[in-house]
């Protein structure tokens, strides 16, 4: 598994799940890439809890145009969609290799998991 993981949300067309897999944040790749290979037009959610943990900054947005990460368009997001929280909690149990192998404090991973 690589550094992030890419889940493209099913109800939403052109929008896209990123979940950083390691403390390396994947905002910092695509901006330094200067490409975006997944995605043309569209918006994306980053899931940085295995970086952030279950901060304020655990969940931030951005926009894609022509497959290009758009850094002024980076914004942290408050009201984080429920069928969001769904998907990176079912992501994080079918995953918990990734929890145990990062260094979250174990309430956090716990509640990751459980």
């Amino acid at each position: 598994m690589g550094k992030y993981s890419i889940i493209a949300l099913s109800n939403q067309k052109n929008k896209f799940l990123v979940i950083a897999n390691t403390y390396e944040n994947p905002i910092n790749d695509l901006i330094s890439d200067d490409y975006v290979p997944f995605l043309v037009d569209g918006d994306v959610i980053f899931d940085l809890v295995i970086i952030n943990g279950m901060n304020l900054n655990r969940f931030v947005g951005a926009t894609i145009e022509q497959h290009r990460l758009l850094p002024e368009t980076i914004r942290i997001i408050k009201n984080v969609p429920p069928e969001i929280l769904k998907i990176s909690k079912d992501f994080f149990m079918s995953n918990i290799h990734i929890v145990g192998g990062s260094s979250l404090p174990s309430a956090t991973k716990y509640l990751l998991t459980n």
